[in-house]
């Protein structure tokens, strides 16, 4: 009798395993076409992105060469119109740090602020236009371009005069060439590399390991959304690390202007990626809003459980209402009303937890940076 009742046992086992998928803590294995995820990256965002930077990069040195040959009103003003245009379309690269972007630290060089100061104009006093240095991230990339096109007085006429009759005028003009050749330089290795290999090699890393491509990309992209747009862009210049706010530390601090649509910018990034959105396009790929639908993900806030990635869209959704709510000089909305800032943080904040935690936890996807904020 009692090996009847283990055959019947070994029998229910036996059935239960072929009419589950499951790990052994009965969780649905995932079996998720990793590999279209990332033919999506490559060709319809990642690509098209740097193609777009780098075309922008281009004009803006086009218009660099014209200024600093010829500098008056109006090639300063075409100037300082493609600097920005090249610095909204940065914006839509800055998350791809992987490969090459990570061995060069693209955006370390491209985009740290505030802005040294100081140090730039002690380069400039003594005819210094070398760039590459590990403590050269503040004195270069479109942070300096936005103190040297707008930083150097209040007054347009007076920053024409630094570039033609100032007494250090040819170095003004050489440090300025300098900077916008050195972001297209950066940005040439990042997109040679994806042209000459890297693109293989990226969509072949369908692995779910630590090295595998899907995994090094959300490490990259939740760094970007946590430290890039949520920290930098909002989070310091409004104190919430610290018992005072720095209007001073806003992206664009010179230009006045033009950081509250820089995070415009970087959050429709953000979203767009999130939702496999075409670079450019209105159509849709595989992605990660795909990828935790098949795995059923469900999630929770004050309505009650639904997927995650509703979740996630929901909240992208007021975040940038958040940031529509804000004057176009966040220096200036810190000073006048900060709150504003704080709601702003408040609501991607949300993101960071739906994504750096349920997200990953579901992917099975461990998050390799450190947090050095508090957060």
């Amino acid at each position: 009798m009692r090996m009847i009742k283990l055959l019947l046992t070994m029998v229910c086992v036996v059935l239960y395993s072929c009419g589950l998928d499951h790990n052994g803590d009965n969780t649905p294995v995932d079996e998720y076409d990793r590999k279209a995820i990332l033919v999506n990256w490559a060709d319809n965002l990642i690509l098209p992105s740097l193609s777009n930077y780098k075309s922008k990069l281009e004009v803006l040195k086009i218009t660099t060469n014209d200024f600093v040959t010829t500098p008056n009103t109006v090639s300063l003003t075409v100037v300082r119109a493609k600097w920005f245009e090249a610095y909204k379309s940065y914006q839509y690269v800055a998350m791809f740090n992987i490969g090459k972007a990570d061995e060069i630290q693209l955006s370390k060089y491209s985009n740290t602020y505030p802005t040294g100061v100081a140090q730039i104009n002690a380069k400039i006093a003594s005819g210094d236009y070398n760039l590459e240095g590990a403590s050269f991230d503040v004195v270069q990339g479109f942070p300096a371009l936005d103190y040297m096109l707008f930083g150097l007085s209040s007054d347009t006429n007076e920053i024409i005069e630094f570039y033609s009759t100032h007494a250090d005028a040819v170095k003004y003009r050489n440090y300025l060439t300098a900077l916008v050749n050195r972001l297209e330089f950066l940005l040439n290795q990042v997109y040679d590399d994806w042209q000459s290999g890297y693109k293989t090699t990226f969509i072949s890393k369908s692995d779910n390991t630590s090295s595998g491509s899907v995994n090094r990309m959300v490490n990259a992209y939740i760094h970007f959304y946590e430290k890039d747009i949520r920290t930098a862009k909002i989070g310091y210049p409004a104190g919430k690390f610290s018992d005072r706010t720095y209007p001073d530390k806003v992206e664009a601090y010179y230009s006045k202007n033009y950081s509250k649509e820089l995070v415009q910018e970087a959050l429709n990034a953000a979203h767009n990626f999130f939702e496999g959105k075409y670079f450019g396009g209105n159509q849709y790929g595989p992605s990660l809003k795909s990828y935790l639908n098949y795995l059923d993900k469900k999630g929770n806030n004050e309505e009650g459980t639904q997927l995650l990635s509703n979740l996630i869209i929901n909240q992208f959704n007021i975040a940038h209402h958040a940031v529509d709510e804000m004057l176009p000089d966040l220096s200036q909305q810190v000073i006048i009303d900060n709150t504003k800032m704080t709601a702003t943080f408040n609501a991607l904040q949300r993101n960071v937890a739906y994504m750096k935690s349920d997200m990953t936890s579901a992917m099975s996807i461990s998050i390799d940076y450190a947090d050095t904020d508090g957060d």
